[in-house]
This record gives structure tokens, C-alpha cells and sequence, in this order.
């Protein structure tokens, strides 16, 4: 798993714009933002989109070689407030340089749009209308 990107997707769910993909109820919401803390969360534009043998969607996951980019909006709804999730906090154990390198290249406009917190992106994915 890779941190190298540099702002959210325009359709990243843990960033609040109107683009972003909304999940249908909170409890959805939180298991979301349980496997992203547990496993992370990877971007839907770096990741396998697998199906099973009747052709529906197994969803989205990590590529089994390792370049798939971990969600830029995911990971900062935990580090920007001070926080981590579990996958970012074995990186920053391998690579304690890791840190200063996600700041240094995360575009500023970018960081003013992730989910201030955890409870902020549950709020915002309350039951659709």
C-alpha cells in the first residue's frame, strides 16, 4: 500500500463536496470508516475492482502488488486532526519519514476538504431522502 497521493479524488467520500459519493445510511457509513481505520481505504482509481463468477461486484480492493494508493481523504480524516489508522501507523514504523513527506506534497485546498473527523463523515451520511 502506498500514501503518495497528493489531494482527495473528486469523487473521494471523505472529502465534504458535492461530488463526493454519499453512502445510503450511517450504519453504511461506519463500516466504512471501520475498515478504513482497521485495513485502510483504498482509492477507487488505484485499486482491483474484482467480481465474483456470476459477474457482480466484489467491490474494491488493493492491488495484490502493492502499488495501490491508500485514499488520500481517509487517511487525512485521521492525521490531520493528530490521530492515525492502524495501516498509516505500521508505515510511519517502517518509514519515519513518511509523515513529513505526506505533508510536504498534500495540496493545502485539498486538506481544507476532508471530514474534520470521524463523526463529522458519519453525520454527513445520515439517511438519503
Amino acid at each position: 500500500m502506498r500514501f503518495d497521493l497528493k489531494r482527495a479524488c473528486t469523487h473521494c467520500p471523505f472529502a465534504n463536496t458535492e461530488t463526493r459519493i454519499r453512502f445510503a445510511c450511517r450504519e453504511r457509513a461506519e463500516e466504512i470508516e471501520e475498515i478504513a481505520y482497521r485495513e485502510g481505504f483504498v482509492c477507487h482509481q488505484h485499486a482491483e475492482h474484482i467480481e465474483d463468477s456470476e459477474g457482480e461486484s466484489d467491490g474494491y480492493h488493493f492491488r495484490q502488488d502493492g502499488s495501490s494508493q491508500h485514499c488520500f481523504g481517509a487517511l487525512g480524516m485521521y492525521i490531520i486532526p493528530g490521530g492515525a489508522n492502524i495501516p498509516w501507523e505500521r508505515a510511519i514504523e517502517e518509514d519515519p519519514e513518511l509523515e513529513a513527506r505526506w505533508w510536504s506534497r498534500a495540496d493545502p485546498a485539498s486538506i481544507e476538504t476532508i471530514f474534520e473527523d470521524e463523526e463529522s463523515f458519519l453525520d454527513a451520511n445520515e439517511e438519503l431522502t
